[in-house]
């Protein structure tokens, strides 16, 4: 994702098989913990210049990204969850917050693109933005 240039538009891969005939266990073996590596933020979409340039100031950060699915907008920052151990596993995963416990394969980026877009840089917003404005 970093370094690239233009947005990146990527459709779901809806329909995936196998993690959805499978436990949820047994769709995160072997996974190196994607989950706990990014955080996810829900955020409104920005409808006025001041709420577009505040969000390129977010993305001017190479840990943070915008991405959308449907018509939703989330804010991503790149990381690695506290309690993550170095054998990807959770140090606390019976008492692992309820957020966490909703997470559910195959709706995670192991199993393909999570997202609709992807923005990584204030040019890739702007440009989004501009074209959107132009296509209403």
């Amino acid at each position: 994702m970093a370094g690239q240039s233009g947005s990146r538009v990527v459709r779901h891969a809806r329909g995936r098989q196998g993690a959805q005939t499978r436990g949820t266990r047994a769709a995160c073996e072997g996974c190196p913990a994607l989950c706990c590596r990014d955080l996810v933020i829900r955020i409104l979409k920005p409808r006025t210049r001041y709420e577009v340039e505040e969000l390129k100031w977010h993305v001017q950060y190479d840990t943070v990204r915008v991405f959308i699915v449907g018509n939703r907008w989330h804010l991503q920052v790149r990381g690695k969850c506290m309690h993550l151990g170095p054998d990807n596993l959770c140090r606390i995963y019976g008492r692992r917050p309820d957020r966490c416990r909703r997470l559910n394969p195959p709706n995670c980026e192991r199993y393909g693109e999570y997202y609709d877009v992807m923005l990584s840089t204030p040019d890739e917003l702007e440009e989004y933005v501009r074209k959107r404005k132009r296509a209403r």
